[in-house]
């Protein structure tokens, strides 16, 4: 094993992933002078644990997942342990690996808890939820807003099984107006993916979420934004995710404000 501390987050595609910057500029807050943190493409999906193996061989023990892997972690027997968030959601997005047997690959959810702290420091409450996609990040967005009472309504293409309430894709572009909370949580607007067929009409007062992050200000929220809503961005979920990260591999959350300027968010 290296005596440098490694980190890294793996998905497919990774090219566009800000968290390399946000977690190196956490280790230098915190004077972590040996930890690092790459990102990993695995472009094979179903090898992702022989890639943590290898790493976990050269000495790297922290990882994010992000899309595709997110339900696959959370479904495999690789996992010893789960926090309460991984077994809501059926989603991990953050691992903590101390050998190559299952009983040592902890997986947890911080995508959860990073969304009810950007509602929960803004005193909003949502009766009546929406959310756009069926994803690791819907999973994690209607695990969180059941938890806080709202009534949670799924929109996607693929039903979730997980949702008491579903509709189509397209039906709910039409009833995002009837929502006191909006969320994407799918990559439409996001550089070098798809556009959104037609972007749904906001109402002033609405909360509206978007877990894209790339660009910052997004068409779903700019047009949220004109129609006066309240607008959180994927910016500030991904910096508080990564935050909340640190808890399961240092024991602390990570420092919110150096991370969060690292990527140009500041926090509220």
């Amino acid at each position: 094993m290296s005596d440098v501390r490694g980190f890294a987050v793996l998905g497919h595609p990774i090219g566009h992933s800000l968290s390399p910057r946000l977690h190196t500029a956490g280790f230098r807050s915190r004077g972590l002078e040996d930890c690092r943190y790459l990102a990993v493409d695995v472009p094979r999906p179903e090898s992702w644990p022989e890639v943590v193996e290898t790493l976990w061989q050269q000495g790297f023990t922290g990882f994010n997942l992000t899309r595709p892997l997110k339900e696959l972690a959370a479904a495999s027997s690789r996992l010893g342990r789960r926090d309460r968030w991984a077994a809501a959601t059926g989603a991990v997005n953050t691992l903590l690996v101390n050998g190559t047997d299952a009983n040592s690959w902890f997986g947890a959810n911080t995508d959860a808890p990073a969304l009810l702290q950007s509602l929960e420091v803004r005193c909003l409450v949502s009766r009546r939820a929406l959310v756009f996609g069926s994803g690791g990040a819907a999973r994690a967005s209607l695990a969180a807003l059941e938890s806080a009472g709202s009534t949670v309504t799924m929109a996607s293409r693929r039903r979730l099984r997980a949702a008491a309430r579903w509709v189509p894709f397209e039906e709910g572009l039409d009833a995002a107006k009837d929502a006191d909370l909006v969320v994407n949580a799918t990559p439409l607007g996001q550089d070098a993916e798809a556009g959104w067929p037609r972007l749904p009409v906001f109402e002033a007062g609405q909360t509206v979420v978007d877990w894209v992050y790339a660009p910052a200000a997004t068409p779903f929220l700019l047009t949220a934004g004109r129609a006066g809503a309240r607008c959180i961005g994927g910016l500030e979920l991904l910096v508080r995710q990564a935050a909340l990260a640190w808890v399961h591999w240092f024991g602390e959350a990570g420092p919110l404000l150096a991370m969060g300027q690292a990527v140009g968010w500041d926090p509220p």
